[in-house]
């Protein structure tokens, strides 16, 4: 027993040299030998046990020492603890770094990236540029530069790069709008016809600003929008003021006579009669009228009554939020977990639509939860009276069948990416259809429906420029749903069409000569927007059709007039029949199944060479939007600009943020 014990103690001391020697660096760690094929050998090696090479014979291949911390594992032929010891002490860096003999000092973190040389001018232009657009893009605050933290991230992508100051900022960003404006005129001026939404808004500080947007069909038939401007109006918001202020723009940017989308109210009306501006009323707001005024009624409203504070109710108590959302783990599957109760904003008929979709989607954890005993009294009797019932719900069932299909025609209406005048038609018929009544239907349901058609009915007139966009897409040019509109809508066609006159100006001037436009419409034909219709858009010089003219004879040309007699291939068709032909060859076309694939204006971009005067009109109507959403989206980003922490801002430095972000593409 005395032998073990003084042997287990010789053992012991043994190792202990080992290890001081390991520790103090007197013994050599030696990798593995041979081929290793795990990564982790990078880091452990063998101490010898014999002189000689270092293969397995003289190593101790039972004990495997890592080469940074001298820590000892056993080695039975698995590496999953050493691949632990990795991660675990040196973060699973694979590419051992020995240990420094000194502590390292502070700032040697901080300041790992010393300036080398000094920027290019082209580098710091660059990343001032990045700057700027960051800016503007995210709608942040221009004081950014002076923060220190966003200084000391910057000095750690690159300490060469000098942070600009804010009035720095200002001025580069001034300059920038002065490029972009630039431009966006050339822009404008390559496109014979142009429309524009207006509206207005009040910010943060009670302060008036008008938006105007234009939106035009560029020669490669793409919807082009873009912001003109952010006005801060003073006074009164009279018509003769928005008059005053809209002439003031088109001067500015040099616009010819828009057509215009604006809200229903009286002053915007009044300023187009006085501008003598052609308008087409918003189709957005139009809906948000014909839904609300038809959702009146005292049932109705004694059924929203009840859903606003059954909303209210969630929305104050975040004890019964944590309750519903246990009940719909009970209930519902997981895409419904989580869901919230949904108010509706006065402002947005279509949010009172997703309140009641809510409110139907989670009725049966909010009946469970007003029949769960373990609630407060007073939380129990709000439940009860302000969830539905069996009859409240089948109400709201059926209305949510009828506002569904009006949610789907306000977002057609107010998209702003792609030309929308061409479906209001379609839309007002589906509606239509969508509100007749039916001899099933409920007495609260027949007064809505009967409410709805009849504020359709007032709302909705056929109008020119709608019938005239229909009629300019190939794919509805039938009018078969309104069939009773179609020899209205090629009347005002053909007029349309002969009633256009290029004089052409004097070929002796230096300049490349330019067509000056007038358009004479026959009486008997309802006014339109007038046309201006440059040269360069058919490439053929168009004569006024109620003159007829002689017949030419077809050469080229570099023909000479000797050989005219020889060369001649035909005569040239008088005009005002090439016209009519060309109407004729549009409504009789039929569409190919390629082209059901196409959009409106991919299919006029093929076809246009065809149609060389409709497409003429196609870009004239395609462009005009049905609604006025486009500037009232400018709302959001103003809200986010004249905020709490910065509304302080001038009136040019909002319109600068707003012009810039809103017109990026044009950067």
């Amino acid at each position: 027993m005395v032998v073990m014990i003084q042997l287990k103690t010789k053992q012991e001391k043994m190792a202990s040299e080992v290890d001081d020697e390991i520790n103090n660096n007197e013994m050599e760690i030696f990798p593995y030998p041979g081929k290793a094929k795990s990564d982790v050998w990078k880091f452990f090696g063998f101490l010898k046990k014999t002189d000689g090479p270092p293969i397995k014979a003289n190593l101790d291949m039972t004990t495997a020492i890592c080469r940074v911390c001298k820590k000892k594992y056993a080695n039975k032929g698995n590496t999953t603890n050493f691949r632990m010891h990795i991660d675990g002490e040196h973060y699973g860096d694979l590419e051992p770094k020995l240990k420094q003999k000194s502590q390292p000092r502070l700032d040697s973190f901080l300041k790992t990236n010393k300036p080398v040389g000094k920027i290019s001018p082209e580098r710091q232009s660059t990343i001032d540029d990045a700057l700027n657009k960051m800016i503007v893009g995210k709608v942040l605050p221009v004081s950014i530069v002076d923060n220190i933290y966003f200084r000391a991230f910057v000095e750690l992508l690159d300490p060469r790069y000098q942070v600009p100051s804010r009035p720095t900022v200002i001025k580069r960003l001034e300059e920038k709008k002065l490029k972009v404006e630039d431009k966006l005129k050339s822009q404008l001026k390559l496109s014979a016809d142009i429309s524009i939404t207006h509206d207005g808004w009040t910010s943060l500080n009670t302060e008036s600003y008008y938006t105007t947007t234009v939106h035009f069909i560029d020669n490669d038939w793409c919807l082009q929008s873009a912001v003109l401007g952010t006005i801060k109006l003073a006074g009164s918001h009279t018509g003769q003021n928005i008059a005053n202020e809209l002439k003031n723009t088109q001067d500015r940017w040099s616009l010819p006579k828009p057509t215009a989308t604006s809200d229903n109210a009286a002053n915007e009306q009044k300023a187009y009669e006085i501008l003598g501006w052609n308008r087409f009323g918003c189709y957005g707001h139009r809906i948000n009228l014909i839904v609300k005024n038809s959702l009146s009624f005292p049932e109705v409203t004694r059924v929203l009554g009840k859903a606003r504070t059954l909303v209210g109710f969630f929305h104050k108590s975040s004890s019964m939020t944590d309750m519903l959302h246990e009940k719909q783990k009970l209930l519902f599957s997981d895409s419904k977990v989580g869901h919230r109760l949904l108010i509706d904003v006065a402002t947005r008929w279509n949010s009172t639509l997703f309140m009641l979709q809510r409110l139907l989607e989670q009725a049966p954890v909010l009946m469970a939860l007003a029949n769960d005993t373990s609630l407060p009294k007073h939380a129990s009797t709000t439940l009860k009276n302000s969830v539905f019932n069996f009859d409240e719900l089948t109400l709201v069932e059926n209305m949510v069948k009828i506002l569904v299909p009006f949610e789907k025609a306000t977002t057609l209406v107010c998209a702003d990416q792609h030309p929308t005048m061409h479906k209001v038609l379609p839309i007002v018929t589906k509606l239509m259809r969508a509100t007749e009544i039916s001899d099933d239907d409920a007495a609260v349901i027949k007064k809505i429906k009967q409410k709805m058609l009849a504020e359709m009915s007032k709302r909705t007139q056929s109008e020119d420029i709608s019938l005239m966009a229909c009629l300019l897409n190939p794919f509805t040019k039938g009018l078969d749903f309104v069939s009773e509109e179609r020899e209205k809508a090629h009347a005002l066609l053909r007029g349309l069409v002969c009633g256009i006159t290029i004089v052409k100006k004097e070929k002796d001037t230096q300049e490349a000569p330019e067509g000056e436009v007038s358009a004479e419409k026959d009486n008997n034909v309802p006014a339109l927007p007038n046309l201006n219709l440059p040269d360069n858009e058919t490439g053929h010089e168009v004569h006024d059709l109620s003159q007829p003219s002689a017949a030419k004879k077809l050469k080229s040309a570099d023909t000479d007039d000797w050989l005219e007699d020889v060369v001649c291939v035909g005569e040239s068709l008088d005009v005002g029949s090439a016209a009519e032909h060309e109407i004729e060859r549009y409504l009789g076309c039929q569409i190919d199944a390629v082209d059901h694939n196409l959009t409106v204006l991919e299919w006029w971009k093929k076809n246009s060479l065809f149609f060389p005067r409709i497409s003429i009109l196609a870009k004239k109507f395609l462009a005009i939007p049905a609604s006025s959403v486009s500037s009232e989206r400018v709302f959001s980003l103003g809200g986010q600009i004249v905020s709490k922490k910065r509304c302080r801002l001038s009136h040019s430095n909002v319109d600068l943020f707003i012009f810039l972000n809103k017109n990026m593409k044009y950067w």
